[in-house]
């Protein structure tokens, strides 16, 4: 059994409608962050919460990511600059989680910040922010105050940090922001998140080279913002832009294609994952689809993966000047996908109840020299 592909269904099998996970491990860049909060932004306004809370969690979101790209650092001792970030979503409660490699002489004032705000309650936290905004107005030391500040006054909780060492004039700065969107929220319903919890994904996404997930709904916006995000970090290259046809093709299958566990509903769940490996590229993908499907999605993936370039080439052509054709059941996502990659289908099909089953690829993209 292909252990990535096991991993992915662990990881998925408990998610409830609404549900979201994002990550992102690279580095963060103006562009990127835009395109972060475009991708949000479009899944806030599927969620079933006031406007009000849906533009202070956007809000927190944009200052724990303009976080980063203020204060990043790069170090030539480090073996990982890069950033990681995380937006996650369940039940009633929002986290933002961002982790950045910061100097260590700027340790202390930082954590002296941090202190002080999570010792002050509300009212504090106003009067903190104007005498900011008096004294030092907004250049590079009032604004990050004030950014931190507007995270714990607006997200209503302290927040949680982790300064950890890395080198003698480095350190990682990890820090989580937690939203309850429901005042109701039974304790039993409560779902913890840590600094330790972002700490083990960071570790996680660093020894599988992991540079992206997404684990939600996947419709049109969805899509758009998600290729976005994967381009705005690639360099036109031969692989990249290999890579992202082969994306663009993958993520269409869940989008068009994917069956929902849930009766009566367009949530389509799915996940999707980028693996770099020294070589070559890992793209992993699963959703839901119907039983009925299953038996010929298997019988089509094989014949796909047994046919030769040319053979793929001559199918490929076949199918798209044949207007009568219905491309769902010729399969003519995963032919561009093979012809694309340059690679077999790796799949994996999981019963999940008498209805559902769950489909995972496994795509390899090589890297051209």
């Amino acid at each position: 059994m292909n252990q990535a592909l096991e991993f992915i269904y662990n990881h998925f099998r408990d998610i409830a409608k609404d549900d979201l996970e994002y990550v992102y491990r690279g580095e963060v860049t103006a562009h990127l962050v835009m395109n972060i909060l475009e991708l949000a932004k479009s899944n806030l306004a599927k969620a079933d919460d006031t406007r009000k809370m849906r533009s202070r969690i956007y809000y927190i979101m944009g200052e724990g990511l303009q976080n980063i790209t203020a204060h990043q650092a790069v170090s030539t001792e480090s073996p990982d600059n890069s950033a990681i970030v995380v937006i996650y979503k369940k039940r009633h409660k929002y986290i933002i989680a961002t982790g950045n490699l910061m100097k260590r002489s700027a340790e202390a004032a930082l954590r002296e910040k941090l202190e002080t705000i999570n010792h002050l309650d509300a009212d504090g936290l106003k009067e903190l922010s104007r005498d900011i905004r008096t004294t030092t107005g907004f250049n590079e030391d009032g604004g990050a105050s004030l950014g931190l500040i507007e995270m714990a006054k607006r997200s209503g909780n302290k927040l949680d940090y982790l300064i950890k060492p890395v080198d003698e004039t480095h350190s990682y700065f990890y820090l989580t922001t937690e939203i309850n969107t429901s005042s109701d929220t039974d304790a039993a319903d409560d779902v913890p998140y840590t600094i330790q919890d972002l700490i083990d994904v960071h570790e996680n996404f660093n020894e599988n080279n992991y540079t992206l997930s997404f684990k939600g709904d996947f419709d049109q916006e969805n899509l758009l913002s998600l290729l976005s995000i994967l381009k705005s970090g690639m360099d036109e290259t031969t692989t990249r832009i290999k890579l992202y046809g082969v994306m663009v093709e993958l993520l269409q299958n869940i989008v068009k294609h994917a069956d929902n566990i849930y009766e009566n509903s367009k949530w389509k769940a799915g996940v999707f994952y980028i693996k770099e490996h020294e070589d070559k590229f890992s793209l992993l993908a699963g959703n839901y689809v119907s039983k009925s499907k299953s038996a010929a999605l298997r019988q089509r993936i094989e014949r796909i993966n047994a046919m030769g370039s040319k053979e793929l080439a001559k199918e490929y052509n076949k199918i798209l000047f044949n207007f009568n054709n219905d491309p769902v059941s010729t399969g003519l996502g995963f032919i561009d996908i093979r012809r694309k990659s340059g690679s077999k289908i790796e799949y994996w099909i999981v019963e999940v109840n008498e209805e559902r089953d769950f489909f995972m690829v496994d795509i390899e993209v090589k890297k051209v020299n």
